[in-house]
C-alpha cells in the first residue's frame, strides 16, 4: 500500500481510538494524543510503499507498561462479551519482550502489514518464531497482541478471514510459556499457552515492521 492509503486507514484508526476514550486509558490527552498520530504520519509520508502481504495493513500499538492489559481487554468486545485477563498463576507482568526486538521510542507507534498467522495454525509458537525470523518479519508482543485485538476484535471470531493469536514477541524468562489471546467460555481473553504446543485455532502473528514518529524501526536485531 502506499503512504497515502496507509495514511487514511491511520486516520480511521486514530478517531475510532479517540471516540473510545483510548488515549484516556493511556493516560494521555486527546491533544497530546493527536500529535503522536501526526508524527505517525509524517513518518508513513517519507517511508514509501509498504508491502502489505498480511491480513492487516496497519495498528497503532502502545509502549509496554502505558496501559492496564486488564483495562485494554474489558474495551475488547465480541459476541456481546468483554475481554478478560486469565493468566493463573501469572499475570501479564510476568511477560517481557523478547531480547532481540527493538521498539520504536515513544508513547505510540505503528505495526504494519500484520499476519494474524493463519498459515501457522497447527505450528508450535517456537517453530513459528523461527519460520517469521526466515521470513524477515517480527512477532508480535504482548502488549501489540491486544493492541491489535481492541481495534480488530473480528480477528477473535471470523474464521473465514483471522484467527485467534499468539504472541511469541514476548515470554516469560526462564520457561516456555508464550502469551496468547483467543476467544473462551463466552468471552475474550489473554492468557498463556506453552511454545512446544499445536493448536488449530492460534496462529503466531507477525508484521513486517514497527514505526516510530521518526523513522522505520526493523523489528528484530542483526
Amino acid at each position: 500500500m502506499t503512504a497515502r492509503q496507509l495514511n487514511s486507514v491511520l486516520e480511521r484508526q486514530a478517531k475510532t481510538l479517540l471516540d473510545s476514550g483510548f488515549h484516556a486509558l493511556c493516560g494521555v490527552t486527546q491533544a497530546d494524543f493527536l500529535t503522536s498520530v501526526e508524527g505517525l504520519a509524517s513518518s508513513l509520508d517519507s517511508a514509501g510503499e509498504i508491502p502489505t502481504s498480511g491480513n492487516i495493513p496497519l495498528c497503532v500499538a502502545f509502549r509496554p507498561g502505558l496501559v492496564s492489559l486488564a483495562d485494554a481487554m474489558a474495551r475488547i468486545e465480541a459476541k456481546s462479551a468483554t475481554g478478560v485477563v486469565e493468566m493463573t498463576p501469572l499475570s501479564p507482568d510476568a511477560f517481557h519482550v523478547i531480547d532481540r526486538i527493538h521498539l520504536p521510542r515513544g508513547e505510540f507507534y505503528l505495526l504494519l502489514d500484520i499476519d494474524t498467522g493463519r498459515d501457522l495454525l497447527n505450528v508450535s509458537p517456537e517453530e513459528s518464531l523461527a519460520i517469521i525470523e526466515r521470513r524477515s518479519r517480527t512477532p508480535l508482543t504482548m502488549e501489540e497482541g491486544v493492541a491489535l485485538t481492541m481495534q480488530h476484535p473480528e480477528l477473535l471470531t471470523d474464521k473465514k478471514n483471522y484467527n485467534c493469536i499468539q504472541m511469541a514477541g514476548s515470554r516469560k524468562a526462564g520457561d516456555q510459556r508464550i502469551p496468547s489471546i483467543w476467544f473462551s467460555k463466552g468471552r475474550p481473553r489473554l492468557g498463556w499457552c506453552w511454545d512446544r504446543n499445536v493448536h488449530t485455532w492460534l496462529g503466531s502473528a507477525s508484521a513486517a515492521l514497527r514505526l516510530g514518529g521518526a523513522k522505520v524501526s526493523v523489528g528484530l536485531a542483526a
